[in-house]
């Protein structure tokens, strides 16, 4: 846990100040607003020490409070698990803020400066911000108008008896593939993933930074594979599944991942999804449509 010079100081001056206030002084005081309080929805549980951290900039500074992480169910708790108020005390006068936000930090993270990874940012209006995955200090887009394309195909195999056994983010033929997605490049910190949901396992096609060039992982898939996002479901089936895979009815999606990543499991921020039919063609292509799933909410400063 983190912990500023000069806090208790700080709190000691308030108090002191609070007293004089309330002893009858005729000066026009104002009292400084210190607090910090979160509403939001949305935030995924993060996991391996992997925590949020909420901050306000003031003026050149930014000011964190406390390391925190959440439940399935939303609640507040400390790094130790334990539930707390989703409301900070910071060590300066707040009244100055421009803009509030919130990091996902790694379980190194030993200095006082926010990581890339922003999720959540909003400008202060009247001690109080929406925050957005929109907001030019987070993400920065809203996607609502993204849309993109996948087929099967088995691309690094020459058995053609699978072909419906690959989910490749391309259009055109084997032979003449084109990228078959449009997505923005993401800030720092950030990174697409994309997701195969049969109904008993879900898979992943890998981590990409860019609508052409190799995935950043390619698990499942035999070496020999094409400079774009996608996967073979050929090799190294998770226990319980048979490779190659049956995608029959499967649920494909894309989500915008933490980079790096604190679990193999998928963040919340979905902004593509598709679905192959109960009758797979290879070398058909799929549309992905834009969806609107991730975090959001206000903060308020007291």
């Amino acid at each position: 846990m983190k912990r500023f010079p000069g806090y208790v100081l700080f709190l000691s001056a308030f108090v002191l100040f609070v007293a004089a206030c309330d002893s009858g002084s005729n000066d026009a005081l104002v009292a400084p607003k210190i607090q910090l309080q979160f509403d939001v929805t949305g935030l995924t549980p993060l996991q391996d020490g992997y925590h949020y951290q909420g901050w306000v900039k003031v003026g050149f500074e930014f000011i964190h409070g406390e390391s925190f992480n959440v439940t399935e169910s939303g609640s507040f708790t400390d790094t130790a698990g334990q539930i707390i108020q989703k409301s900070f005390i910071l060590p300066v006068d707040l009244t100055e803020a421009s803009i509030v936000f919130i990091t996902i930090e790694d379980k190194s993270d030993a200095d006082d400066d926010p990581s890339d990874t922003i999720v959540l940012a909003g400008d202060v209006a009247g001690f109080s911000a929406t925050l957005t995955t929109s907001h030019s200090t987070a993400i920065g887009s809203t996607f609502s108008g993204e849309t993109g394309q996948f087929s099967l195909m088995t691309l690094s195999d020459n058995d053609t008896s699978n072909e419906t056994s690959g989910v490749w983010f391309t259009t055109g033929s084997p032979d003449n593939l084109s990228p078959g997605l449009t997505l923005i490049s993401l800030p720092d910190g950030w990174a697409y993933q994309g997701w195969v949901d049969t109904g008993s396992a879900l898979l992943t096609t890998g981590a990409f930074t860019s609508n052409t060039g190799h995935d950043l992982e390619r698990p499942h898939s035999l070496p020999d594979v094409p400079p774009f996002p996608g996967e073979d479901f050929l090799i190294n089936a998770p226990l319980g599944e048979s490779f190659p895979a049956d995608l029959s009815n499967a649920q494909v999606y894309i989500t915008i991942e933490p980079f790096p990543d604190d679990t193999s499991d998928p963040f919340g921020i979905r902004i593509l999804e598709g679905q192959i039919p109960g009758s797979p063609q290879s070398g058909t292509t799929y549309t992905l449509t834009s969806v609107s799933v991730g975090p959001s909410g206000t903060a308020t400063i007291f």
